[in-house]
């Protein structure tokens, strides 16, 4: 699949969110389920928006491997009960140049790569923590190469 740079508007959107550090990225699943569990005991009828909007950030402004600053984000129809981990928020619209990723997470540098050199020949300016939102895979699809995840960074 070759790797397109697309640009889209992403309305203004109320999320759930939690905060965190992990050892390393095998560590990302067992964080974001947490971070569900948690959500859903303190929100039994919380509702997630269709079609499904979450997002990982990474925190730490520079590419790490180990002890790694993550944010989860997951849009809801409304504010909840905060915990202490839970937090709300509404994220305003952001303007973003997105590529879609299809395949394992491993390789998902080289998209990282292409995204980030568009955006410095384009002269935008980031705005914002890149999102990498999980569209398919361990969840639903048995094979890494048919993972898909869409890299969006917030520019101005």
């Amino acid at each position: 699949m070759k790797e397109q740079i697309i640009i889209k508007e992403i309305p203004e959107h109320t999320v759930y969110y939690k905060d965190g550090k992990i050892k390393d990225f095998s560590e990302i699943t067992a964080f974001v389920l947490a971070a569900g569990s948690e959500c859903a005991k303190a929100n039994p009828t919380l509702k997630c928006v269709e079609p499904n909007y979450c997002y990982l950030n990474y925190l730490d402004g520079e590419y790490k491997e180990t002890d790694i600053s993550i944010r989860y984000v997951e849009a809801v129809t409304e504010t909840g009960v905060e915990t202490e981990n839970i937090k709300f928020t509404t994220i305003p619209k952001a303007k973003c140049v997105c590529i879609q990723h299809k395949g394992s997470y491993a390789n998902l540098r080289s998209s990282y790569n292409t995204i980030i050199k568009y955006i410095e020949e384009n002269g935008l300016k980031i705005d914002g923590f890149p999102r990498e939102c999980y569209i398919d895979g361990c969840w639903n699809k048995e094979n890494e190469e048919d993972y898909l995840t869409e890299i969006q960074f917030p520019v101005k």
